[in-house]
């Protein structure tokens, strides 16, 4: 079969591929035509004259019955040809229900033809082609069928194989069928496929076992075609099943041929047809509505179920990278990249997906993807799904810089042997590490086949639940068909025979209700009066077991006394009562409920009086003394212009009541907790101008009461908003609740004045779109206010204090100005001068420092609240489970004995131990084993206990677990360590975001701290690595955004100097680089060794200093600057103080690239 199949292939590789594309489409365009004339029943005439013929189908009971046959055929024949395996891994033979189709059409013809391609598509989903693909292959599905119908316009009629001239047009059908058909899937399936794929894989695969097919059909029919004989199925041999209409060119007329019957026998629509034709469309649809729901709902929870997980295997493998990055910082490249690998390869992703690590280049870093001896990292593009990977993002962002944020992606992979196409979801997430040094894009991609493989399952067997119940529905409408067809015939016959004059006639009666009553109406036109009596009886009876059935006390009173003339049998369920009690006069008023018995009675009353149909509800006394809820739907009977009856049902609603008395306890207890809440919870009607809802939240912060803020009304905004603010909100913030969509978040901050007339507040709010109206514009948005007066207070007191500290350096500056006006003056005293110079010097040294130190405030205040919040954070959580659990601790461990204190102790270890470790996530599967070892221990609480077990991390003590958790006092157990490693765990906080902040003071420290006069002047092995790195660390917040720092450190040489000196020297030049470039750009930091030299270099992406100035940059108060950012002495202390350690700094300017380089003597020459 292999080497068939080989040379097939063979063949087809040898044929041009446009050749082999235009033979396809050609195809598929005859087969169109083939379709059209098949369905449509329309062929050429050329015997006995040029013109149309058209086949019309006669729908009776052996039309209806091929159709489910079909079915059941194609479904067989195509599940068993399923497991035929002709070629192992490539080929089955599912081509054999294509015999199924061959017989079915030939044997039953037009009905047939209709349900293959149903009936074909559904085989198809069974047997795991994904639903997709139908859709693609809708068309080839109605042509397939349309190729067989040349088989039945050949041999239809007479397909007796023992005759040579039937062999003869066999074989002319074989070679028309075999020109399209296999041609034709090529054609479709290159839209899935590449057309190679599908023109030199597909379709030599088709064309043999299509041949086969071929080979086996006559032999079937030898057996089949005396079957359909048999059972009368054979449409050839039924008469009346088919008619032929002709088109006669020359008279230009359809004539009629009905093979010799009567013409008249044949008329109208046949009314199983017309009973059956809705059921069969109704069956048709709902189910294949309910699969395809199914199907498509079961695909989006699992594309939904994938992009989580992507989510959590990225965040996992960042955290894995960030540890192994910083634990391996000092390593060289390969040795990094050779672990990078080897992570990858650890994850759980590696077994069924891929995990892919890219530079902004798109060259692959490193990949989970086994590799072979010889292949490195770099080579792993030679995977298929990591080249289609690159690829595809590639195309998405055009250039890989611009990844900032995950996105997810898909793309296909084509394997020709094996046939196949998988679809790989994909996310894409930039990585970048701690230290700023590494800049890579995380690939992670899983096949569809991994997560959809339920899915797929499901889609197999929701088709197989669909084929079975179309199969049944099309057999079933059949039968019904009989069913109802039959007992009208006999009707119709009777009534020719009464038109005849017997009256006689009498036709028995029939199962189905409707078409019995027909049988019995039509019997009892020819009975006496006495017949008409026993019908009339028969009605009061059928009206009384209505009345019995009625879910409900149908009753009947007197107007006049308000006595029961009537109550059904539903009041002995109902209320406990016999009918005979309600006939007790005031019965009714002396069991209705103490508190609803004079309204209830008055209001029957009134509306008696004005003699209006009413209902209403009450409580009734059950006769076992129970309170129900009755609701009575009352009709005044009126006669002589005066109420003579009351008939109504009484319906027992007390369900109904204790549902909406659970409904309003629960908004009770919702409204309870939005008033507790401290912000303010409202929704506004835009339309209305009022607030339709608000919490207590409002009294809390504002101090007005909801009552207060309701009066209001539309002139609450207005008089409390602060009239800067309510412009804004005004023209602003209104117009955009206009164009907001339902999941826009719409953000407004501003302040509102407060009760007590004399304070404004500070409010956030975030609101979105509640309802619309019938015009589809906002009507109503929801919304949460939050407070933040402090932290706005508290902004404005920073600003105050870097205003301050701006306005007493340039007092200081303006003394220093003055300073220097007195030198000039004092020009005679040159010793004077030069004390006064010096001691100038000095000074204007230190505002350069204060200068930077405000430069440096804002970044340092950011770098201290973030560890300073978690601290603040994390001790208020601390504090709150001591004040909330821990009086409960001694006494529950006191309550404890020996047995259950060691459980504790365990326990608490094991979870103590968790909390030390870092965050890792359980696997899913996990819970699942969690929950059936807790429920097959007994244990009802057994889903709580498996939530709190993941939850405090004792889930490793395994089956440990079933006997440390035996206690009933399991819970309170559970939960009192929770809350002890919660502490533990919120400490290891507190000590990592004290680390930070140490870090960050004690990197300011450096830089702030000179160290003494004398120790200033100490030249020493400076490392200025080390000091460049604790300089950005200070620099941090102000580089984050907007700058790209690169690093080039080519030496890790010392030079000779003071660090501290050096360290102003550095500050200045990256300060310099920062504001020429606002705070956007890239700032290059070099350090390399030449001859004795150590050269340190600055290079910024700033607009470049003019040549104009490039003479003075160097001289005392000399600025580019704005007025406020500097005096201009930084570039004269710098060289000044590298000059002194005998070195010099130099620079050179052109737009776009400034560079400033330091020579410093290194320590290895002295």
């Amino acid at each position: 079969m292999h080497v068939i199949i080989q040379r097939l292939e063979t063949i087809f590789e040898s044929i041009p591929l446009p050749i082999l594309e235009i033979w396809g489409l050609l195809g598929f365009i005859v087969g169109f035509a083939f379709m059209i004339s098949a369905f449509t029943g329309f062929r050429l005439k050329i015997a006995g004259g040029l013109g149309f013929k058209r086949e019309i189908q006669f729908w009776d009971t052996q039309a209806l019955l091929s159709i489910p046959f079909t079915f059941v055929f194609i479904f067989i024949t195509g599940y068993l040809g399923s497991f035929i395996v002709l070629v192992p891994g490539a080929q089955t033979f599912e081509s054999l229900k294509d015999l199924s189709v061959f017989l079915c059409i030939l044997l039953f013809g037009y009905p047939a033809l209709i349900a293959v391609p149903f009936a074909y598509a559904l085989s198809d989903l069974i047997e795991g082609v994904p639903p997709d693909f139908l859709l693609d292959w809708l068309v080839g599905y109605f042509i397939n069928p349309s190729c067989f119908w040349i088989a039945y316009r050949l041999i239809g009629k007479d397909p007796n194989f023992t005759k040579i001239k039937v062999w003869l047009k066999y074989f002319l059908f074989v070679i028309v069928f075999m020109m399209i058909e296999p041609q034709l899937w090529g054609y479709l399936c290159s839209k899935q496929f590449s057309p190679s794929i599908s023109y030199r894989n597909i379709t030599p695969a088709l064309f043999f076992t299509t041949s086969i097919t071929w080979v086996i059909a006559p032999f079937a029919m030898f057996a089949a075609l005396p079957l359909a004989r048999k059972y009368g199925m054979f449409w050839a041999e039924i008469p009346g099943h088919v008619r032929e209409s002709h088109f006669d060119l020359k008279k230009f007329q359809w004539e009629k041929r009905n093979n010799g019957e009567d013409e008249n026998s044949i008329q109208g629509l046949p009314i199983r047809m017309f009973l059956v034709a809705p059921f069969i469309l109704l069956v048709l649809v709902m189910v294949g509505a309910t699969a395809y729901l199914n199907l498509k709902s079961s695909e989006m929870a699992a594309d939904k179920l994938a992009g989580r997980l992507h989510q959590e295997i990225s965040e996992s493998i960042n955290l894995h990278l960030d540890q192994y990055l910083e634990k391996k910082q000092k390593e060289n490249e390969s040795v990094r990249l050779s672990g990078i690998r080897r992570l990858l390869k650890s994850t759980n992703l590696a077994a069924h997906g891929r995990a892919i690590i890219i530079d902004r280049s798109g060259q692959v870093v490193g990949s989970s993807k086994a590799e072979k001896k010889n292949e490195t990292g770099r080579d792993s593009n030679e995977d298929p799904v990591t080249a289609n990977a690159v690829r595809t993002l590639q195309s998405k962002l055009g250039n890989l810089n611009a990844l900032y944020e995950p996105i997810q992606f898909r793309f296909d992979v084509v394997t020709a042997k094996p046939l196949s196409m998988e679809t790989w979801l994909t996310r894409a997430t930039p990585y970048q590490d701690n230290s700023g040094n590494t800049n890579w894009i995380l690939i992670t991609s899983i096949p569809s086949a991994y997560y959809l493989e339920g899915v797929r399952i499901g889609s197999s067997q929701s088709a197989m639940v669909f084929a079975v119940a179309l199969t049944s529905s099309l057999l079933i409408a059949a039968l019904l068909a009989g069913i109802v067809t039959s007992p009208i015939r006999r009707i119709s016959n009777a009534s020719v025979e009464m038109a005849k004059g017997d009256f006689d006639q009498r036709v028995p009666a029939s199962r189905l209700e409707e078409l019995g009553s027909l049988s019995l109406t039509f019997n009892h036109m020819a009975e006496q009066l006495q017949e008409s009596f026993k019908r009339t009886k028969s009605s009061e009876e059928q009206f009384r077991d209505l009345v019995d059935t009625t879910p409900g006390i149908v009753w009947e009173a007197d107007t006049s006394t308000f006595k029961f003339t009537f109550v059904s049998q539903q009041v002995v369920d109902t209320l406990g009562y016999s009918v005979e009690d309600w006939n007790e006069p005031g019965f009714w008023a002396d069991h209705l409920h103490p508190e609803d018995k004079i309204w209830a009675v008055d209001f029957r009353n009134n509306r008696t009086v004005k003699m209006e149909a009413y209902d209403f509800e009450y409580r009734f006394m059950r006769s076992d003394g129970t309170v129900v809820w009755l609701r009575d739907i009352v009709k005044v009977i009126v006669k002589g212009n005066k109420p003579k009856w009351l008939r109504g049902v009484t319906v027992d609603i007390t369900e109904r009541k204790q549902i909406e008395e659970k409904l309003m306890e629960r908004n009770r207890f919702i409204e309870s907790i939005l008033d507790i809440t401290p912000d303010i919870l409202y929704i506004y009607d835009i339309e209305e101008k009022r607030y339709v809802y608000i919490n207590d939240g409002i009294e809390i912060v504002l101090g007005y009461s909801v009552m207060e803020v309701k009066s209001m009304g539309e002139r609450m905004i207005p008089n409390l908003m602060h009239p800067e603010d309510f412009l804004k909100y005004d023209a602003e913030m209104v117009p955009q609740y206009a164009k907001a969509n339902d999941k826009d978040i719409i953000e407004n901050s501003y302040r509102m004045k407060h009760h007590d007339g004399g304070r404004w507040r500070w409010l956030i709010s975030r609101e979105r779109v509640y309802k619309r109206n019938a015009a589809g514009a906002p009507k109503q948005i929801f919304g949460i206010i939050y407070d933040i007066t402090k932290s706005k207070e508290a902004e404005e007191t920073i600003l105050d204090l870097n205003a301050n500290l701006e306005r007493k350096i340039d007092i200081r500056t303006e003394e220093l100005r003055k300073s220097n006006s007195d030198l000039r003056d004092a020009v005679n005293n040159l010793e004077k001068i030069m004390k006064e110079l010096k001691d100038a010097q000095d000074q204007l040294l230190l505002s350069e420092k204060l200068a930077a130190l405000g430069q440096l405030a804002a970044g340092m205040t950011h770098e201290l609240n973030t560890p300073l919040g978690a601290i603040a954070s994390s001790n208020r959580a601390v504090l709150e489970i001591l004040q909330r659990e821990l009086k409960g601790i001694p006494e529950l461990l006191s309550s404890f004995n020996e047995k259950e204190s060691e459980q504790f102790n365990v326990l608490l270890e094991e979870s103590l131990k968790d909390a030390f470790q870092s965050e890792i996530i359980p696997d899913r599967s996990l819970k699942k084993d969690l929950l059936q070892m807790f429920k097959k221990a007994g244990m009802d609480d057994y889903n709580d206990v498996t939530n709190m077990v993941l939850d405090i991390g004792v889930y490793r003590l395994g089956e440990r677990l079933v006997d440390l958790l035996g206690s009933e006092k399991r819970m309170n157990l559970l939960n009192t360590i929770g809350s002890l490693s919660t502490i533990v765990r919120l400490s290891n906080v507190i000590s990592i975001a004290s680390g930070k902040a140490s870090h960050v003071v004690e990197a300011l420290k450096n830089y702030l701290n000179p160290g003494g006069s004398e120790q200033d002047e100490d030249i020493a092995p400076v490392d200025i690595k080390s000091e460049i790195e604790t300089i950005l660390t200070l620099y941090h917040t102000k580089i984050k955004y907007g700058v790209e720092i690169i690093k080039d450190y080519k030496t890790t040489g010392l030079c000779l100097g003071n660090g501290n000196k050096l360290n102003q020297v550095w500050i200045n030049l990256l300060n310099n680089g920062l504001q020429s470039m606002n705070y956007q750009g890239k700032i290059e930091i070099g350090l390399e060794e030449r001859d004795s030299w150590i050269v340190t270099s600055f290079v910024d992406s700033g607009g470049g200093i003019p040549d104009s100035v490039k003479d003075k940059i160097f001289e005392p108060f000399f600025t580019t600057k704005k007025q406020g950012e500097g005096i201009g002495l930084g570039l004269d202390i710098c060289k000044k103080i590298i000059e002194k350690m005998g070195g010099r700094i130099e620079f050179e300017s052109v737009p776009g690239r400034t560079k400033f380089s330091v020579w410093l003597k290194s320590a290895r020459s002295v």
